[in-house]
Formats: C-alpha cells, sequence, structure tokens
C-alpha cells in the first residue's frame, strides 16, 4: 500500500508539472523526443550498414570533429548564462552570452564542415559506402539542428538590443513572463543538441 500511494503520488505530482509547462515547451519535448529517436535509428543503421573491416577503422578519426565538441560544450556553458542574467535584468550581461553562445555555435558549424573535409580527403565520401553516407547524413542533420537554434538565437538577440534602448520597452521586456519561457527554451533546445552531439561523437570515435 505505502508503495502504491507513493506512485499515485508521483504520477500527480508529474502531471501537475506537465500543466504548468507553456504550450510552447510541451511542443519542444515532444520535437526533442522525435529527433532523439530519429538520431537512434540513424545510429543503428549506421551501425548494421558498416562492414566488419570498415576503411574508417584504418584511418585517423577527423581533427576537426574533436575540436567541434570542446566548442559545443563551451556553448553549452555559455547558453547556460543566458537565463539567469534575464532573471537578474543585467541586458548588458544577457547580450553579451547570447553573443557568445551564437559565435561558439558559428564556429561549431564551421568545424563541421572542416570535418566533412577530412573525411572526403580520406576518402570517405557521402557517394562511396553507405556507412560513410551515415557519417555525413548524422552530423549534417545535427548541424541543421544547431543552425535551426541560432536562428531562434538571433532572434533573441536582436529583440534584446533593441529594447536595451528604450526604458519602456526594457521594462516591458523584463517582466514579460513569455520573454522567459524563450528563453528556457532556447536554452532546453541548446542542450539537447549538445547532448545528441556528445552521443554521436563518441559513437564515431569507437567506429574508427
Amino acid at each position: 500500500m505505502p508503495q502504491e500511494k507513493k506512485r499515485v503520488s508521483l504520477r500527480r505530482e508529474t502531471f501537475k508539472k506537465m500543466e504548468e509547462l507553456h504550450p510552447h515547451q510541451i511542443i519542444l519535448f515532444v520535437a526533442m523526443v522525435g529527433s532523439g529517436i530519429l538520431f537512434f535509428f540513424l545510429l543503428v543503421a549506421f551501425a548494421v550498414a558498416r562492414p566488419p573491416q570498415l576503411e574508417l577503422i584504418r584511418m585517423e578519426f577527423p581533427k576537426f570533429f574533436v575540436v567541434s565538441t570542446f566548442v559545443m560544450l563551451l556553448s553549452s556553458f555559455s547558453v547556460a548564462k543566458v537565463l539567469p542574467m534575464y532573471k537578474a535584468d543585467n541586458q548588458e550581461e544577457l547580450k553579451k552570452w547570447l553573443g557568445i553562445t551564437f559565435l561558439l555555435g558559428l564556429a561549431f558549424s564551421t568545424l563541421q564542415f572542416l570535418g566533412w573535409r577530412e573525411l572526403q580527403n580520406h576518402q570517405i565520401l557521402f557517394s562511396g559506402e553507405r556507412s560513410g553516407a551515415y557519417l555525413y547524413v548524422l552530423s549534417g542533420l545535427h548541424v541543421a539542428h544547431v543552425l535551426g537554434i541560432m536562428v531562434y538565437l538571433l532572434y533573441l538577440l536582436m529583440q534584446c538590443h533593441k529594447t536595451s534602448k528604450d526604458a519602456v520597452k526594457e521594462l516591458l521586456y523584463a517582466t514579460n513572463p513569455y520573454q522567459k519561457v524563450r528563453f528556457k527554451l532556447l536554452t532546453s533546445a541548446w542542450h539537447f543538441v549538445d547532448v545528441v552531439w556528445v552521443v554521436v561523437f563518441f559513437y564515431f570515435l569507437f567506429s574508427f
């Protein structure tokens, strides 16, 4: 009986938390689950398509993928500063961390392109072995996610910069409850793509 009551209590608490979420947060959660499943099946397909003696094992792992992973981890740290700066009503610091995160996202995307060039130099082509194509599909799909979030980040940065020039708009901006939700969405989405890349990276790493 105590265990049953505990389960019921946990369910009620879970549903209560879900009810408190903004609809956009629920949509983002569903989208992340869907994307996570997509990446999982692509990783499984990569494993199945990989021959026992794959060329990848005989080549050096792309250095730019390694560097891009560190950049992604740094960007996860910088985006974690965004929401606290908004809550503290510190517009200048908020703009700074949004800008840093955007630049790190841009650096990550550039490093991914350079990593693809390394793969091509080792004759791992998109049109070659099916397993090689999955390398491009997985990393390319992840970059597409990052770029999509960067567009949203840039919008928030421009909005923040615009409101900081007007005292009245700045006050409304700081007290708008939905604005807080926007930064929560940004932070959650960015941490999601960070985790996805770390998983994909280590899977690639142990495949070489």
